[in-house]
């Protein structure tokens, strides 16, 4: 697992090398907000993985991944979120 400071990135590799599509979870925690804001969240996160995968191929379609936000991603911009997840991503391949 990695913490930064917008989510917490589970990751594990999967049993079945054949996997054809991203295996990830969006998860929020109730304690953060209402059901807007955890939406919200999630739709960023969600846009950034897309982004991210359609740009470069880092994400590694053998592993499984589980991402909790947290409560940073709704206050920041996108493009901070983003520049996150793609370093985590980054790190997460050189692992």
């Amino acid at each position: 697992k990695l913490y930064t400071k917008y989510f917490t990135i589970y990751f594990d590799k999967n049993i079945n090398n054949l996997n054809k599509y991203l295996n990830i979870s969006f998860v929020m925690k109730k304690n953060i907000g209402n059901s807007v804001i955890r939406n919200k969240i999630k739709r960023k996160l969600k846009s950034a993985v897309q982004k991210i995968s359609k740009k470069s191929r880092i994400i590694n379609l053998n592993y499984t991944y589980v991402i909790f936000g947290k409560n940073n991603v709704y206050k920041d911009k996108f493009e901070l979120v983003y520049n996150e997840l793609n370093e985590t991503f980054k790190k997460i391949r050189q692992i």
